[in-house]
């Protein structure tokens, strides 16, 4: 993964003017047999899905580029990678790609990695990233919840509709070691860092940055690659 966003620049512009590297997925090298789930078309507040529709984009496999302008969409809910061969296709004819470290994709700008968590306290899956740098990485983790809709208890009250509840998890990734969760308040944050607590804070202090925004984490972590 070192160096990803930088190889990954490189490969979209010349894939740009390229034809796709696949016609119909139904190859075993990143693909799985399965079809994906067709959402029935219920009245339900949010969407399983980071995204609702398809979006365009690559997949890459041991930091080679396997798959041009493929149509993909994650699901958040089942954790799943979503790909049809290309945005005219029907969504029934998507299947859903392998979970393998070697494998990640791009989805217009954001990058999204397989991550096998050797920990209980994290759970293994896609992780969307936010940051790369030399020594640590910034990812994020986003989760939905299904909540079931309610019917009135009375002719005052109304129907409480089934709703996809959205969450992100943020986490500290080194490159050789366990990812460390930064969740909580600022100066939670600030402790989970596993060194230059001081230099960290000072540099919070003297930039302004407010941590528990996804953009100002991603410039305290980029300071702290530079630290020794």
């Amino acid at each position: 993964m070192k160096n990803l966003f930088t190889a990954l620049s490189l490969v979209f512009i010349f894939s740009a003017t390229a034809q796709n590297a696949v016609d119909t997925p139904t190859t075993n090298d990143y693909l799985t047999n399965k079809s994906i789930r067709i959402t029935n078309n219920i009245n339900y507040v949010g969407t399983p899905y980071a995204e609702e529709n398809f979006q365009a984009g690559n997949i890459y496999k041991n930091g080679q580029l396997v798959a041009s302008n493929v149509a993909l969409r994650y699901n958040v809910l089942r954790d799943e990678l979503e790909v049809k061969s290309g945005m005219a296709a029907a969504d029934a004819q998507a299947k859903i790609l392998k979970r393998d470290k070697d494998i990640y994709v791009r989805i217009l700008n954001d990058v999204y990695v397989y991550m096998k968590s050797s920990t209980e306290e994290m759970a293994s899956g896609y992780f969307k990233v936010l940051y790369e740098g030399e020594k640590f990485h910034l990812y994020q983790k986003l989760t939905k919840e299904f909540i079931e809709g309610k019917k009135a208890i009375n002719s005052v009250a109304q129907d409480v509709p089934p709703t996809y509840k959205g969450d992100e998890e943020l986490y500290l990734v080194p490159v050789n070691g366990t990812p460390i969760e930064l969740s909580g308040s600022r100066n939670r944050k600030l402790k989970a860092f596993p060194s230059h607590n001081k230099q960290l804070k000072k540099y919070v202090k003297e930039n302004k940055l407010n941590i528990n925004k996804d953009y100002s984490l991603e410039k305290l972590v980029a300071y702290y690659n530079t630290l020794k």
